[in-house]
């Protein structure tokens, strides 16, 4: 078994066969995840195929291909390319009525037959506006506050959050990044001014 991921919260190993085991750090159980992904799947949404789930163990496919945020990284990818991919993705939630909450290149694998949208601990139902502008809200705190990916973030966030609407949501957006467990103090301190430059960009400033 060998560690392909570390997240914020799980672990990711190869286990070999085309398959994957996600191990969260917490107690608790994937079964809602599983079945929101499986339910995602039939409905032909990209998400990797599950096979087993179990307490904090999650059994998926291996979708081989890197990240978006690594192919912005290297440059094969643009920032108008990859807002393109992220809007493609929102849509497609909005059609089957599930919201991701931490839709973001990191979280966006560029398979061969297309991006995969994994990580779906967060999913729920709810206004799409708002998985819009929880998208804009991550791209803006790391523009805000990570000096090595401020600039592709920036520029995302600018192709990304003038063309959906990431404002409707935004407070709320705010307060449930607020209450997410893992972020840091620096993240939490962040988020005023990170909610200010989406307004800032969604009206063209």
């Amino acid at each position: 078994m060998r560690l392909l991921a570390k997240g914020r919260d799980a672990d990711v190993f190869d286990i070999g066969n085309g398959r994957v085991l996600r191990r969260c750090r917490y107690d608790g159980d994937v079964a809602k995840e599983a079945a929101v992904m499986r339910r995602l799947r039939a409905d032909g949404f990209p998400v990797p195929a599950v096979y087993e789930a179990s307490g904090r163990d999650l059994v998926m496919e291996r979708v081989p291909g890197p990240s978006l945020l690594a192919a912005m990284s290297s440059g094969d990818k643009g920032v108008v390319e990859a807002a393109e991919i992220m809007l493609a993705l929102h849509e497609k939630l909005r059609g089957v009525g599930i919201l991701h909450l931490d839709l973001h290149p990191d979280n966006i694998l560029l398979g061969p037959d297309g991006p995969v949208l994994i990580d779906w601990t967060n999913s729920a139902e709810g206004p799409p506006e708002l998985d819009a502008a929880v998208s804009a809200l991550i791209l803006a705190q790391v523009a805000v506050g990570e000096a090595a990916l401020a600039g592709l973030a920036e520029g995302l966030l600018r192709e990304f959050a003038p063309r959906t609407d990431a404002v409707a949501e935004l407070n709320r957006a705010v307060e449930y990044r607020r209450a997410n467990p893992t972020m840091t103090e620096r993240e939490l301190a962040d988020l005023d001014r990170a909610a200010e430059l989406v307004r800032d960009v969604t009206a063209g400033r």
